[in-house]
């Protein structure tokens, strides 16, 4: 603030006092103060001042002397504005000022000058003196306690909003005086009168007898009720003792506890430190908030597994055949679970790599991790990782917070009861970092064969070994797993299920599974390989198999309806009774253009349901050379679609289009199903074709599908996915399909049903891509 600076001035009273440092509203109904508001916003940026009146009932000319000597800066802003012209505003009270020269305005409204105050520096004796007052005060207990120590504390008593923040906090639990008291230390500039004025008002209200009264019943109380426990607990301990009952009580315990500790084979470190904890639980009063803590650790300590562990089986055979009896296919993950066995049964040792099994969901990661502890004969166990933000949810809460526990590792140790289960951290791509620390970085310590012999958590403060724990891990998408876990583990990839994959799997696994579950019969329900086509196809669009196990299980629960009603005692199930049961047909896979068309290109797409096909279609009509892009296209299809355009305009001469098609044209790309988002680098090959196509007036056959991007020189990129695009171009009726020739390595993923319909062609070159569309003449019978 400026020093001597004039403002307009409001008056207002002691119980109305905004305290420097904090806002908030009042209202405002006279004329002198509604024109001093507008003025302060108009001309001072809402900067005025408040003048505190000493006698609300005294009406005099000369407002300056009903004034106190001190008043406010603040800022004020209207919040409403009412019919009657009253305002409501928010006050933002900035420093205490002291008011100066008031005079009226054109008789419109109060101008005062503020001028700057400060705390007065107190001596040594006086800051010896303000000391002692604030500790006296503090001897009157309430709220005030913790405000002032820390007000003790520091020496720095010459900052003034903090001195009478503090002391305005300290007499809130007075409310009787809270007006009186708040403008008595406002008006004072010496710490040490602010304070005296403070304790004489606080004490004025407070009856030293009645408080001592009221201790000495409390204390009285207190005591009296501990003798009565003390008496009572004696007297049944006597009873029992002449009953010869041992009874099940804390010492009970405690001393089963104690013997337990002599006869197992605990860990040294963790004997002694329970024995601790149980002698300090056996000094502390039974009943009391403090014994309750100590006796929830001690049960802690003694029901986790210190040395209780499994025998593997050591059979390969034993591991293959529970693999492929709870699952199909899958050869290469099979096959690299086994590789891990092995060696673990070898070296006698789970340490190296965390498997991860990254796939879409429903593809069987969860059950593929349980199948490896039947195969191995572990118990097995699964944590949750998906949405965890707190660190604390991993290492645990120390014992001394109240409701304090250990994290979900420990807690899983529990409830597995051996040292060496098979531990499923589910949705490790799932996990997220905010203020309460980062989990990933705790889950490094549990995942870390290095770190994770002696894992630290804050509730059992004693290192627990998770060294002969196997852990896997599952994911959808790799790319969200921190880089630091990422690092020591294996990915294990498990790409989307055919169609036929998914019927086999259907027929072997799952009806069998869901006839189990609603107690049917074999001859009661029975799917025929055409009612389970049906439901693959036209009422599932999934990676994995979840919703197909979903619809199997609604057509049991129907079938059951009708059989307890009468209607039924057996019944095939073919596609119409599909229709008729689950109703019309959900998904319609895309299909393959009718004809060859010009400026129409079939692309392929990877999407989270597997693949699919993207007919891409590209006009030109008059216009200055722009190119216009539809179809909710992200950002890298965007620029792949540029990216083609441009390519095409530098090479028009070798494509066989005219120049000035260029600069007398707008051309509009579009990718239909304009309400879904698309995006990803592969569809460069086909926006060129298409682009092509379109200013060369040449069709494209609609049996042939592409996928790769591409650069300005015309390169073909490879692309992700190529198995999910080829089984979806083979589904959809298309009989060849160009592919990047750095995918050729990813032949052998592709299924063999699908290569013994579909022609796949790898290019290296756009020019490649072009001769086998507009070049080569095709035989698609």
């Amino acid at each position: 603030m400026n020093p001597n600076k004039k403002y307009p001035l409001v008056i207002t009273n002691t119980g109305n006092l905004v305290f420097p440092t904090a806002e908030g509203p009042l209202e405002f109904v006279d004329q002198f103060s509604l024109a001093a508001i507008e003025e302060a916003i108009s001309k001072y940026d809402g900067k005025i001042i408040l003048g505190i009146e000493k006698n609300n009932t005294k009406k005099d000319e000369d407002a300056s002397s009903n004034l106190y000597k001190y008043g406010i800066l603040a800022t004020v802003s209207i919040m409403k504005k009412w019919h009657d012209g009253s305002l409501t505003v928010m006050v933002k009270a900035e420093e205490r000022v002291e008011v100066k020269n008031v005079e009226k305005f054109e008789d419109k409204f109060y101008m005062a000058t503020a001028e700057e105050t400060k705390n007065e520096k107190l001596s040594d004796s006086e800051l010896a003196d303000f000391k002692k007052e604030a500790e006296r005060m503090i001897n009157l207990g309430g709220d005030r306690e913790e405000a002032l120590a820390n007000l003790i504390a520091s020496d720095d008593l010459q900052n003034n909003a903090d001195i009478n923040k503090t002391l305005l906090k300290i007499y809130t639990d007075t409310p009787v005086i809270d007006k009186v008291a708040a403008n008595a230390i406002f008006q004072e500039l010496n710490p040490l009168s602010q304070i005296t004025t403070l304790m004489r008002l606080i004490a004025a209200t407070i009856d030293t007898s009645d408080i001592e009264k009221n201790i000495n019943k409390r204390i009285k109380t207190k005591i009296d009720d501990q003798q009565k426990e003390f008496y009572l607990r004696e007297k049944l301990r006597a009873i029992k003792e002449e009953l010869n009952e041992s009874g099940e009580g804390e010492e009970n315990s405690l001393e089963s506890y104690k013997k337990r500790l002599e006869t197992e084979p605990y860990p040294k470190h963790v004997k002694e430190r329970i024995l601790s904890e149980i002698d300090k639980l056996d000094g502390i009063q039974p009943t009391s908030a403090e014994a309750n803590i100590q006796r929830t650790y001690v049960d802690w300590m003694m029901s986790l597994p210190w040395w209780e562990k499994t025998e593997d089986i050591k059979d390969l055979g034993f591991a293959k055949t529970t693999l492929d009896k709870n699952h199909f296919g899958l050869k290469k993950v099979k096959d690299r679970i086994l590789e891990h066995l092995a060696v673990m049964q070898k070296t006698d040792s789970v340490k190296g790599q965390i498997i991860t099994l990254v796939g879409p969901p429903g593809v069987g990661k969860t059950s593929l991790a349980k199948s490896i502890a039947e195969a191995m004969g572990r118990d097995f166990v699964k944590v949750s990782l998906g949405g965890i933000r707190d660190e604390a949810e991993i290492r645990g809460h120390r014992k001394t917070y109240i409701g304090a526990m250990p994290g979900r590792i420990i807690q899983s140790m529990k409830r597995a009861k051996v040292t060496n289960p098979v531990f499923l951290l589910d949705e490790i791509d799932k996990m997220a970092t905010d203020y309460k620390g980062d989990p990933s970085a705790a889950m490094l310590e549990v995942l870390d064969p290095e770190q994770n012999k002696e894992f630290s958590d804050n509730y059992i403060e004693e290192p627990y070994d998770l060294s002969n724990v196997l852990f896997i891990a599952t994911a959808n998408y790799p790319e969200d797993i921190p880089e630091a876990l990422y690092d020591r583990m294996e990915i294990i990839n498990l790409s989307s299920y055919t169609e036929i994959e998914k019927l086999k799997i259907a027929r072997e696994y799952l009806v069998p599974k869901v006839l189990k579950e609603h107690n049917l019969e074999n001859g009661e329900l029975i799917f025929t390989d055409e009612a389970l086509e049906e439901i693959i196809k036209y009422y599932t669009r999934e990676a994995g198999v979840r919703q197909l196990e979903r619809w199997l299980s609604s057509m049991a629960r129907k079938f059951i309806v009708k059989e307890l009603s009468g209607e039924l005692t057996s019944l095939e199930v073919t596609p119409q009774i599909i229709n008729e049961y689950l109703g019309k047909r959900i998904f319609e896979h895309t299909k393959k253009q009718e004809s060859a068309q010009v400026g129409v290109v079939t692309g392929l797409a990877y999407t989270q349901f597997g693949g699919d096909i993207l007919p891409i279609e590209v006009n030109y009509f008059p216009g200055k050379g722009n190119l216009v892009l539809t179809g909710k296209l992200g950002d890298v299809m965007k620029e792949s679609a540029q990216i083609a355009f441009d390519y095409v305009r530098s090479n028009y001469k070798e494509f066989g289009i005219p120049k000035e098609i260029f600069e007398e044209n707008d051309v509009h790309i579009h990718v239909p199903e304009g309400a879904v988002p698309k995006d990803g680098p592969s569809a460069g090959g086909a926006l060129t074709t298409a682009i092509i196509s379109a200013l060369s007036n040449r069709p494209v056959s609609e049996n042939i599908g592409m996928t790769g991007e591409i650069t300005l020189r015309g390169h073909i990129l490879p692309i992700g996915g190529l198995r999910e695009k080829s089984i979806s171009a083979a589904r959809s009726g298309l009989k060849e399909i160009l592919i990047p020739a750095e995918n050729e390595k990813d032949l052998e993923d592709i299924p063999d049903e699908v290569k013994a319909v579909l022609k796949i062609k790898p290019v290296k070159e756009y020019k490649e891509v072009y001769d086998e569309v507009f070049n080569t003449k095709h035989d698609f019978n």
